[in-house]
């Protein structure tokens, strides 16, 4: 189902645990400054892309801290309330069950071929008590239906791996490509009529 509506995917800003290259997943971290400031610098360039072409908009999130942080910076700029969010755990971010707060390096000690085994089948690997691409991949493609159903524009505040499938299941990318999506937290894409513009923050 292809959106006749603008959806809008930000990604939370950096968190202490980006910084150190540890495994986030459900687990939370809290925005940096410097997250707390690209935050702002997307509620600042999104509020001058909404208003090229005002109308009603959905604003959704994932539940988890550093989403609903991040979407609360945004909202300041936007001007919205906060019970404007609706949260959804299907835009929460991938699980990496037992590796959750670890980095790579940590990780490779117990696990030394963890990320070539997990680059050889992105679709269906699965760490250790965590989910797989494709458990993801049927959850966001859920609230990308649910979000073209409705018809309306849309921004959603979500994470890494979680926007980068959404973003792929618009786009008609296969796992393999999804895995190497850029995941920016200085930028945001307009997805519509299967295509994406990066968006540069201001």
């Amino acid at each position: 189902m292809k959106l006749t509506a603008p959806l809008y995917m930000l990604r939370h800003g950096e968190t202490a645990w980006n910084t150190e290259r540890r495994m986030q997943g459900t687990k939370n971290s809290d925005l940096t400054e410097r997250g707390r400031a690209q935050a702002q610098a997307m509620g600042r360039t999104l509020k001058i892309e909404l208003a090229r072409e005002p109308g009603p908009t959905i604003f959704l999130r994932s539940p988890l801290g550093r989403t609903r942080e991040t979407s609360e910076i945004i909202g300041r700029e936007l001007g919205i309330p906060t019970t404007e969010w609706r949260e959804d755990m299907r835009l929460a971010e991938l699980s990496y069950g037992e590796w959750e707060g670890f980095s790579w390096k940590e990780i490779e000690v117990t696990h030394p071929t963890a990320l070539a085994d997990w680059r050889a089948d992105p679709h269906g690997y699965c760490p250790p008590g965590g989910e797989t691409h494709e458990r993801l991949s049927q959850r966001s493609a859920e609230m990308l239906a649910l979000i073209a159903t409705s018809g309306m524009r849309t921004v959603v505040v979500s994470h890494g791996v979680s926007g980068a499938v959404m973003r792929g299941l618009h786009l008609g990318l296969d796992a393999r490509a999804m895995f190497v999506l850029e995941k920016p937290q200085d930028a945001f894409f307009r997805l519509f009529d299967s295509r994406e513009e990066r968006i540069v923050c201001l």
